[in-house]
């Protein structure tokens, strides 16, 4: 029940924040791919081996046209960490949020396009990987994105890019005993099509 509530209020935010926005947008969009998450800051302190936990990536974009412009996604995606040793494996699923700062130069052909901005992560699920999801940890994380691709005008506007989250929010996981602490990294390939 608490995770349908968190889910409602995280897509209710989501749709507060995209309806003003989109009233001003000069393209909208679907976008869906790739989401690799690693794991940084590790030290030795988090037991069992670890490995990445990768999964999917699929929401909508907002855009405003011209040389310099915006950007505004909202996108479910997944991420955390795997362990070998049975309990101690953490994995979330999230509605990101980001809004950046794009540069694009248009031309008939190709549009490179490069961004950079805030973003906003409201979870709505912990996997703890048969053990229990670590308490106290935030509901709402921060984050910088940057990435960059290209749309194809050619081919009906598809779009395909790449964009790295670096986490800036302490997740204060409890198997971490380190000062460092986890904090999440993600690679995303995404493509994208534009109406």
């Amino acid at each position: 029940m608490a995770v349908r509530l968190r889910m409602v209020a995280g897509l209710a935010a989501v749709a507060l924040f995209v309806a003003p926005a989109a009233s001003h947008a000069q393209g909208i969009g679907i976008k869906a791919g790739y989401s690799y998450g690693s794991v940084p800051n590790n030290s030795g302190v988090l037991p069992g081996e670890l490995s990445a936990h990768s999964g999917v990536a699929i929401g909508l974009g907002l855009l405003s046209g011209g040389v310099i412009g915006w950007g505004a996604d909202a996108l479910y995606a997944e991420r955390g960490f795997s362990s070998s040793s049975a309990g101690s494996s953490q994995q979330f699923t999230y509605v990101d949020v980001p809004v950046y700062l794009r540069a694009a130069l248009s031309n008939p052909v190709i549009t490179p396009f490069a961004f950079a901005g805030p973003q906003a992560s409201i979870e709505l699920r912990c996997d703890g990987g048969g053990g229990d999801c670590p308490s106290g940890r935030p509901k709402t994380t921060y984050a910088g994105v940057i990435g960059g691709g290209a749309t194809l005008h050619r081919l009906a506007g598809l779009s395909v890019e790449g964009r790295y989250v670096y986490g800036l929010t302490n997740l204060n996981l409890s198997t971490v005993s380190n000062s460092e602490n986890y904090k999440t990294r993600s690679f995303m390939i995404l493509v994208g099509l534009g109406f």
